[in-house]
């Protein structure tokens, strides 16, 4: 039997549960329905929500935050190659570095000498030629700049941007103009050769003026005088191969005798050899610049053989440069002909003159009677005025014999 009541929750109980059991089935399909935790593995077994992923080069599954996916013999070769670039960096710099420490010492070095060889240049150069040495390194600074402005030209871009229009080839014009650049540099180098030889050939010849100041006409031998006479009848050619180191010592002599009586000066109180010497250093100085003129005439010069260049055949462009190596110096011999017939027929008259005075045989120097006139008054008015006599020019001394004179 049942309590009061009991018939009652059973029948209740029956009623409920089918619900409960359709509750129960629903719960069960929402749960199978919800990933479980570390049931998400992929194909390598990474478990994606707890933040695994598959590494290849390490072959294992890592998380991207505790560790990179890099093998470490990988890691340490790439290292190693970085510590090898910068090794390699450090040493090309320092080479840099030398390499702009020995450019600049050079640069100074190169510096320092071109000044001392200045300083030497104007201790052992005569006064009368040191306008030499200062037109040759005004020259050279001219020569420098020059330079400098074809360096800087040459390293701009529409070099090579013109020979790639030109030649199909970006370099052609830029080394024509390293060619010329050297080039350049060796006319520098024969210019300076040139001058420094000049200024010592100008020396050479004041030294051998000055050792014929001495020399009298009074005691030129017979044979220097047929030696003179015979130049006055030879040909160009004779001029230009005669070189007699007496007769140009006679030369001297009567040049100087003549300049001293013309200008009332005595040959004992005139130094005629430093009066040509100061005329002969302004010469050479004047061939050590170059005007504008000058400049003028070599553009026009290179520009008539380049329009040769244009006409002619490699064989007649042969033959031309031949004949203009051969016709410079004969040019030069012909000048130098020339000159010393102007010299020779120039004292000719002179030597006529001295001989008449002379013996025969010999000559007598041209006296200067101005100046023993002058003398002569200033000793009168000196005695009017009961005043000493004025100082006279001290007397020459006696003439030495001859020289012979080795060229």
């Amino acid at each position: 039997c049942l309590k009061p009541g009991l018939h009652t929750t059973v029948h209740q109980m029956r009623r409920t549960a089918p619900m409960l059991a359709a509750a129960c089935l629903l719960a069960a399909a929402a749960a199978s329905s919800t990933p479980l935790i570390g049931g998400d593995a992929d194909a390598n077994g990474c478990i994606a929500s707890a933040g695994y992923t598959w590494c290849e080069p390490l072959n294992k599954c890592i998380r991207s935050w505790e560790s990179a996916c890099v093998d470490l013999e990988e890691e340490e070769t790439t290292k190693d190659e970085k510590e090898e670039d910068e090794e390699e960096e450090e040493e090309e710099r320092v080479l840099k570095l030398h390499i702009i420490v020995l450019t600049v010492s050079c640069l100074v070095g190169v510096s320092l000498a071109f000044e001392i060889t200045h300083e030497h240049l104007l201790e052992h150069t005569s006064e009368t030629m040191r306008p030499i040495i200062v037109g040759l390194f005004g020259e050279l600074t001219l020569l420098g700049f020059i330079g400098l402005t074809l360096f800087i030209l040459f390293k701009m871009s529409w070099p090579h941007e013109l020979s790639e229009y030109l030649y199909g080839d970006g370099e052609v014009i830029p080394e024509l103009g390293e060619s010329v650049h050297m080039v350049l540099f060796l006319v520098m180098v024969i210019f300076l050769a040139q001058a420094v030889y000049l200024a010592r050939l100008g020396d050479r010849v004041l030294n051998k003026w000055k050792d014929w100041e001495g020399l009298s006409v009074d005691r030129v031998s017979e044979r220097t005088i047929r030696k003179h006479k015979v130049l006055q009848s030879a040909s160009l050619l004779s001029l230009a191969n005669t070189s007699d180191e007496q007769v140009d010592s006679l030369i001297f002599s009567l040049t100087r005798d003549r300049f001293c009586v013309v200008r009332d000066l005595h040959p004992a109180d005139f130094e005629f050899a430093s009066y040509l010497g100061i005329a002969l250093g302004r010469t050479l100085e004047e061939l050590v610049e170059v005007p504008v003129k000058s400049w003028v005439c070599l553009e026009i010069v290179l520009l008539l053989a380049w329009q040769v260049d244009g006409l002619l055949g490699k064989r007649d462009k042969m033959v031309g440069w031949i004949l203009a190596g051969y016709a410079l110096p004969l040019m030069a011999g012909l000048v130098l002909a020339k000159l010393r017939r102007i010299l020779v027929q120039h004292t000719a008259p002179l030597l006529a003159d001295a001989e008449q005075r002379g013996q025969r045989g010999s000559l007598k120097a041209m006296t200067n009677r101005s100046i023993r006139r002058r003398h002569a008054q200033e000793e009168r008015s000196f005695k009017k005025k009961g005043a000493k006599s004025p100082p006279r020019s001290p007397k020459r001394p006696p003439e030495p014999r001859e020289k012979v004179l080795v060229h």
